[in-house]
């Protein structure tokens, strides 16, 4: 009997706990903005990339960042935003890995996953090789010639399973992939949906041949049991579960922005600078960008955004470079099921975020000042 009521008492607890826990209300929300420079340590970080080809730790102390000129890997330190240390990058000899580098990913606290053109590297914290994959010797998931890798992620309960798209040269078409090392293995998924893609494609022909093009960014984000894959022209996802053996597709309705990208007028023209020209409307569209996972509250980030272009041009730019911009930026806040819970206009951001990830509570965004790496930090006030 006292067992008994021992037992109701603790149930009668829990029930009042769960009661008056309060789950955050993202129905208004305020904005506030700090800057946070990192201490270089007189080294001259590579910022090329606007920290693209960088990875996180998973206690978020550390950021990665690949050096493409000097080919090692930057060590930051985020909590004493300081510059710690590089780890050198072998092209040859046993630990050679070759001159090209796609990507890489942080796996656990000591192993990085290296990306070269045609297979994949397991390095240790010294950077010696302790495991190599080759793209074409996956068994049944094995890629074509005529495929590329882009770049793999994992989730942090299994290291040794990673995640990415590929593309085909010849006919543009994208799959999932989920690659085990482990197993030797790849588990291809087609990602319908994502097809319509092609469709804002520009293609440039040049003397009647091709000669490049461009197209719409497709984005890879994880929880610690989800793996998400979304694009830049629409509000929608694939969800992969974590031992879950099917995507599921979720289109969502913003009540903010439109849900689509409008398609190209034209797909094919004969110079840069009417590509350019293309590309830049393009941009003065919706845009959107990659969800980013805060595990402290349980929920993902999502920006998107309209490039609103100043009329002055910098003197010298290239056809392709854009000139400056003063953009209209919206963030819409997504359950772990990826369902909108809040959304809002973020004036106190005047350009789209570029490289971006959530620690502390705040949305980390990448700055280059001066050539000094810096972190503008947004903090939401939600009631």
């Amino acid at each position: 009997m006292k067992n008994y009521l021992i037992l109701i008492s603790m149930l009668f607890l829990f029930s009042c706990g769960s009661n008056t826990e309060k789950q955050a209300d993202f129905s208004q929300m305020t904005f506030s903005l700090d800057t946070v420079m990192v201490d270089s340590k007189n080294e001259i970080l590579y910022l090329n990339a606007y920290l693209t080809q960088s990875s996180l730790s998973q206690d978020l102390k550390y950021l990665y960042n690949f050096n493409q000129q000097e080919f090692s890997l930057e060590k930051i330190n985020l909590d004493r935003l300081e510059f710690e240390g590089k780890i050198k990058l072998e092209k040859e000899g046993p630990n050679g890995i070759g001159d090209f580098v796609s990507n890489f990913n942080l796996l656990g606290d000591d192993r990085f996953l290296i990306q070269g053109f045609s297979g994949l590297f397991i390095l240790d914290s010294l950077g010696k090789i302790l495991n190599k994959v080759e793209y074409a010797g996956l068994g049944e998931g094995s890629l074509s010639p005529d495929e590329f890798m882009m770049r793999l992620f994992s989730l942090p309960s299994d290291p040794n399973t990673h995640f990415g798209f590929s593309v085909d040269w010849e006919s543009n078409k994208n799959v999932f992939n989920k690659v085990e090392i482990e197993k030797n293995k790849n588990t291809r998924f087609e990602i319908p949906e994502f097809d319509k893609l092609n469709e804002y494609r520009i293609e440039l022909i040049m003397n009647g041949a091709p000669a490049g093009g461009m197209g719409p960014s497709l984005f890879i984000s994880t929880s610690m049991d989800k793996v998400v894959l979304s694009n830049e022209i629409a509000n929608e996802f694939y969800v992969l579960a974590n031992d879950e053996p099917t995507l599921k597709y979720i289109s969502l309705l913003s009540s903010l922005t439109p849900n689509r990208k409008k398609e190209n007028s034209i797909n094919q023209v004969e110079s840069i600078e009417a590509l350019s020209e293309l590309y830049k409307k393009s941009q003065e569209d919706i845009n959107f960008s990659k969800p980013v996972w805060d595990n402290e509250n349980r929920i993902f980030y999502r920006f998107s955004y309209f490039k609103r272009f100043l009329e002055k041009e910098d003197e010298g730019a290239q056809p392709l470079d854009l000139p400056e911009s003063n953009d209209e930026v919206y963030l819409t806040i997504l359950d772990e099921n990826l369902q909108i819970i809040g959304e809002s206009k973020v004036p106190e951001l005047k350009r789209a975020p570029t490289t971006h990830f959530v620690k502390d509570g705040k949305i980390w965004i990448f700055e280059n000042i001066d050539d000094e790496l810096a972190f503008v930090r947004l903090s939401i006030d939600s009631n």
